[in-house]
């Protein structure tokens, strides 16, 4: 998978413009150290408390606001945003106020910043899951 080809995708799903100063690419220290650790980080959000939520080629990285790090495998965790999707309902004003977070099964709280980043978020997934 080309990053170039991602970027490129990234920027149809409006991610850069829905997650604005929150966005993160390669050029991150954060993505740097996760990929000196073996990991595949890619692209992501983190706010200035260093909490992020980063898609990398297999896996959703992410920091819980209590300082958790751990990780999710890609289907997983579009499995879960399903899930609480369905919990919540499907209409965009639930959307719009309810994403800011997700729980995951172990309770990790994983942030998303809001509803419109976790829709972009969402696509790049699926992007990368479809073009394995």
């Amino acid at each position: 998978m080309k990053l170039s080809i991602l970027k490129a995708k990234v920027k149809r799903n409006n991610l850069v413009k829905h997650a604005g100063k929150y966005y993160i690419d390669e050029t991150s220290e954060i993505i740097k150290h996760l990929n000196a650790q073996g990991k595949s980080a890619l692209l992501g959000i983190q706010n200035k408390k260093g909490v992020y939520t980063i898609i990398g080629e297999q896996f959703v990285y992410y920091l819980t606001f209590s300082g958790k790090s751990e990780e999710i495998l890609l289907k997983e965790f579009i499995d879960e945003l399903h899930e609480n999707g369905c919990r919540i309902g499907t209409g965009y004003l639930k959307f719009k106020f309810l994403y800011k977070n997700i729980v995951l099964n172990n309770n990790d709280k994983v942030w998303l910043h809001n509803s419109a980043t976790m829709f972009s978020l969402w696509n790049t997934i699926l992007y990368l899951i479809d073009s394995r």
